[in-house]
């Protein structure tokens, strides 16, 4: 290997006498491996691991530089970099030694050993004139130096730092290089993130500004450029990609950014002259810029040339990239140069007399010295295959560093087909996950190799940041449950299943929300794979708390929901990827269990935790089923009732058949919402009956009817959809809406169906969910279609031919409201369409009926004291109030009971037979005869039971076919003479179905 350099010095002593500095020096030394200059000193790192500096002499009569020996004790040093006034050594054994300025009189230089860098091996060093930065195996940063424009990644407040500080900021991140400009610090991440920090009056850090920054800010522009390396000058910065495009910024004034400009960049810019030769190396001085490509041997320069070191024989600026080939003999051939560096004024570069036209991954761009610890399959095959005595102790360090450091695991396992990793983002992770399944199926039969994983994993799950600074840190979060297959024990999956749970919690709001973008973009097996690892864990939590509810079995219980409680709602916010049912926890039963055992036993301290453990839970909805949120809302409701109940709270409601609104209104009116915590206890004037919810049931029934009646015109109705909705605000200006809310309220509380024939949308709204265009397909389905019909449409002239504005016509009084401002003015074209629909579907179900929606839903929360309702998604929730029309009548028959009666009895067999001859719509009147409402409570009809039972007659003279069937509305209980024939029961059946609301039959 040779040197060859040129610029400022004239390395007198270097062996060479030239008659022009300008002109290439050649330094015939075969063993040169690094060299590094600045500031008018020259390092050179031999390839025997030792070091010579060759130091700028104070007086001129003396030679220019001297030469002096690097003593390192028991140490081979790898490379060396340079600053202004002080040079950093970096060991083969990962050790970093500093120096502050050369010594004058002795013949070597003994620089110390830095301190707090001996966690882990030291893979890279940089240099800026007064700071330095230093890359450990284990992927930490550290700076050290001066801080006067924050370069160090702190504040500004710290002046300087005398030992290295941890940069926690790019915690997590795995970095593929290091380097320092004159007062500024970049870092390239393995994916090609760009991270810029420090001194920015030129623009040097690419963030289109020119203000300094104390910590590391990625540089937007250069996201998915494939970016491989950086080299730094004194104001500029120059970056190459994969594809050997190059990019400058920053300082431009002798045209070090290649632009054939001497214009300052504030972002990064494609050096349009380079495009197209594939650079392979890139190299900043401080004014001057390097471009190499090893297919052709052409050496490509720009920038300041006052002291020679473009290499052209010339003292001038360039202000263009421009070839050297013809000044550098050696150029001729492809593939020699082998490392090209640019240091203060000064160009050099090592290269070879033989030629090698293999080009290597680790030759493509420059020399960046070792990788940070990431697996690879050489690595693991190695664990693997190598003796357990052997070398053991090396390879529990290896695992350690590497599955303790989210930064390796994060560069572990990248996705490099067609440069996928190149596209990470906030919604692209670029991890290939075949290759973590791959990992796992090699080392799950090492039990050695599982055990120290674990442990280390353990390490670094109780070590994440809360802020990591991009979506490349979060790729642990999304691996280690992938990991945690390789464990058997439950103890083991439980634990690292907790401390990534806490990990995962404590990450701030935006970084969880980027972390649940990536886990939801990832393919639907994976996330289904997450989902049931905490659904399993779950479990296990459950049982723990059941046999032991002790505060640290409660918050592992909850911080574990909670993480499946936000896996839930990014899968509603994806449009369901999984069915909700993959949340369930049915382990929940047995909270409800102990309950039940409690009270048989009258244990009521032990009751009251865990009714108190219960209720908390609400705010995990989705580990319920619909039966366990209705039994939640009934147990909160129940815990209320009792309460007011023991106070001696009234909510009793006369009401009269045939002023059945007005009376409702009137109580309503009069009551406070103290009076509704208790159970309602409705009473019909001149009617005989304790309400033990069958009247009460009559009740809403009825006055839900009577309430949404067209004659009412409180509600305005779409006869399409035959669904009701509000009126714009100000057509009433009454409290219908709110005594409607409170009626609604009230039927929920008390466990009754009300059928008020609202769409999906109402129950969105009281759970803060918007509406969408879907609801107005609902509600209108031929507005839906209409509107559905201007998005799908293709042509143009089609849609201006339908001459539309963003108005719209309100039914009620013929007025004409605008959608948006001045929407009378704003036509509706290809363009605003969308913005059109949306205008349109948020002015029907939110902007017009605003007053009426919020007075209805204050009404509503004021009716149902238990906020438990809140539990439910809006098909839930509309499913409780309105019941449900899923009739399924064979299965109504299979859950009957019988008391005087069983299924052999012919009056029953009769019974049946005249029950499926009925019309449907005479079956519906038969449930409303029994239930009081003809639609069935949420379960549907396998939840839904009732009872027949034989009708005894005070007078034994009567034939039992004089008498009518009827029915006990509150505990379902239908009594059935026992008729002499099927016509007999028939016509009785038949009429008191037909009648019983004018004659109290049921």
């Amino acid at each position: 290997m040779n040197c060859c350099c040129w610029g400022e010095s004239d390395c007198a002593d270097f062996g060479l006498t030239v008659k022009d500095q300008c002109f290439p020096l050649l330094y015939k030394k075969d063993t040169i491996y690094e060299i590094s200059f600045q500031n008018g000193n020259l390092v050179i790192v031999l390839r025997n691991g030792k070091a010579i500096t060759f130091e700028e002499q104070e007086s001129l009569a003396q030679q220019r530089h001297k030469a002096k020996v690097v003593a390192v004790k028991d140490e081979t040093i790898y490379t060396a970099v340079s600053g202004e006034s002080h040079v950093l050594f970096l060991t083969r054994a990962g050790k970093v030694y500093e120096f502050m300025r050369f010594p004058k009189k002795s013949k070597t230089v003994c620089p110390r050993l830095i301190p707090n860098l001996q966690a882990a091996p030291i893979i890279q060093i940089a240099c800026g004139r007064h700071h330095s930065l230093a890359l450990s195996q284990d992927g930490k940063l550290f700076s050290w130096g001066s801080n006067t424009f924050g370069q160090l990644g702190i504040t500004k407040e710290t002046a300087s730092l005398s030992s290295p500080h941890h940069l926690v900021s790019l915690e997590g991140i795995p970095l593929a290089q290091i380097s320092a400009g004159g007062a500024h610090s970049v870092a390239v991440s393995l994916s090609g993130t760009v991270f810029t920090w420090g001194r920015n009056n030129a623009g040097q850090l690419g963030l289109g500004s020119t203000e300094d920054e104390c910590s590391p800010n990625i540089v937007k522009s250069l996201e998915s450029k494939k970016t491989i390396f950086v080299s730094c000058g004194e104001e500029h910065t120059a970056i190459l990609t994969k594809d050997g495009m190059v990019f400058t910024f920053g300082a431009g004034g002798y045209g070090q950014l290649g632009h054939n400009s001497s214009r300052n960049e504030l972002k990064p810019r494609l050096v349009a002259e380079l495009l197209g030769v594939q650079v392979s190396q890139i190299a900043c001085g401080w004014y001057h810029t390097i471009a190499y490509v090893c297919t052709t041997g052409n050496l490509y320069m720009f920038g300041c040339g006052l002291q020679g070191q473009l290499g052209n024989r010339k003292r001038c600026n360039q202000l263009v990239p421009l070839t050297t080939k013809k000044y550098i003999r050696f150029c001729k051939v492809p593939n020699l140069i082998k490392r090209i560096h640019a240091g203060g004024n000064q160009s050099m570069i090592i290269y070879s007399e033989v030629e090698n036209c293999s080009i290597s991954e680790g030759q493509f761009a420059n020399s960046t010295g070792k990788r940070i610890a990431i697996l690879n399959d050489t690595t693991v095959q190695k664990w693997i295959t190598s003796p357990c005595d052997k070398k053991k102790n090396k390879r529990k360090r290896e695992i350690d560093i590497t599955f303790s450091s989210a930064s390796c695991l994060n560069g572990s396992f990248l996705e490099t087909s067609n440069d996928q990793h190149f596209k990470t983002s906030p919604v692209e992770l670029g991890v290939d996950m075949s290759a973590v399944n791959r990992f796992i199926g090699k080392v799950k039969q090492c039990p050695y190799i599982l055990n120290q994983v674990k442990k280390s994993v353990k390490k670094m799950l109780e070590s994440l940041t809360d802020s990591p600074i991009c979506a490349e840190a979060l790729r642990v979060y999304l691996i280690v449950p992938e990991l945690l297959r390789l464990l058997n024990e439950e103890y083991d999956i439980s634990l690292l299943t907790d401390l990534l749970s806490n990990a995962i919690l404590q990450l701030k709001k935006d970084k969880r929300k980027m972390f649940v973008s990536l886990l939801i973009a990832f393919p639907t097996s994976y996330f289904m794979m997450f989902v049931n690892l905490y659904q399993r864990v779950s479990k296990q939590c459950f049982e723990k708390t059941v046999d032991e509810c002790s505060e640290n079995n409660v918050n592992q219980l909850k911080m574990t929901l909670q993480i499946l409680q936000i896996l839930y709602q990014a899968n509603l916010d994806a449009g369901l990827k999984i069915q909700e049912h993959n949340f369930y926890v049915p382990e929940v039963a047995f909270i409800f269990q102990v309950m039940c055992r409690s009270i048989i036993l009258g244990n009521r301290n032990t009751l009251l935790k865990y009714l108190d453990l219960l209720l908390s839970l609400k705010v995990f909805p989705c580990i319920f089923d619909t039966g366990g949120k209705v039994q939640m809302f009934l147990t909160d409701r129940t815990a209320i009732t009792s309460k007011m109940m023991i106070e001696g709270m009234d909510n009793s409601l006369p009401v009269r058949r045939e002023n059945i609104l007005q009376d409702a209104f009137h109580f309503l009116r009069r009551s406070s919402p103290n009076n509704f915590q208790a159970p309602l206890q409705v009473s019909f004037s001149r009617e005989q009956g304790i309400d033990q919810g069958g009247l009460s049931q009559e009740f809403f029934t009825l006055v839900t009817k009577e309430l949404c009646a067209p004659e009412a015109n409180i509600f305005k109705h779409y006869e399409d959809s035959r669904l009701i909705w509000f009126h714009e605000d100000g057509y009433r200006t009454g409290d219908e809406y709110h005594l409607a809310g409170e009626i609604c309220g009230l039927a929920l509380y008390n466990r009754c169906v009300a059928d008020f024939h609202f769409p999906l949308a109402l129950y969105k709204k009281l759970l803060n969910i918007r509406p969408a265009l879907e609801d107005m397909h609902e509600l209108s389905p031929t507005e839906g279609r209409c509107l559905q019909g201007l998005l799908d449409e293709e042509y143009d002239e089609v849609i201006d031919g339908m001459m539309l504005d963003f108005t719209k016509l309100n039914t009620n009084d013929g007025s004409v409201a605008e959608l948006i401002p001045d929407g009378e003015a704003t036509p509706v074209t290809r363009h605003n369409r969308k913005q059109y629909v949306d205008a349109y579907v948020d002015y029907v179900f939110n902007s017009s009926v605003k007053k009426n929606f919020e007075d209805f839903a204050n009404g509503f929360k004021k009716g149902c004291s238990a906020d438990m309702w809140t539990i439910f998604v809006p098909v839930e929730l509309m499913a409780v109030i309105h019941g449900n029309t899923a009739y399924d009548w064979e299965q109504l028959e299979k859950n009957v009971k019988y008391r005087g009666y069983d299924v052999s009895s012919e009056v029953i067999k009769n019974f049946w037979t005249v029950f499926h001859d009925l019309s449907e719509e005479m079956k519906k009147r038969f449930l409303a005869f029994l239930t009081g409402s003809d639609r069935i409570p949420v379960g549907g009809m396998e939840k839904f039971t009732f009872t027949i039972c034989y009708k005894e007659h005070l007078d034994p003279d009567l034939h039992p076919d004089f008498f009518y069937p009827s029915a006990n509305t509150c505990t379902h209980i239908l009594s059935l003479p026992c008729y002499s024939s099927i016509e007999a029961l028939r016509i009785r059946l038949q009429h008191a179905l037909q009648f019983f609301e004018e004659f109290g039959l049921a």
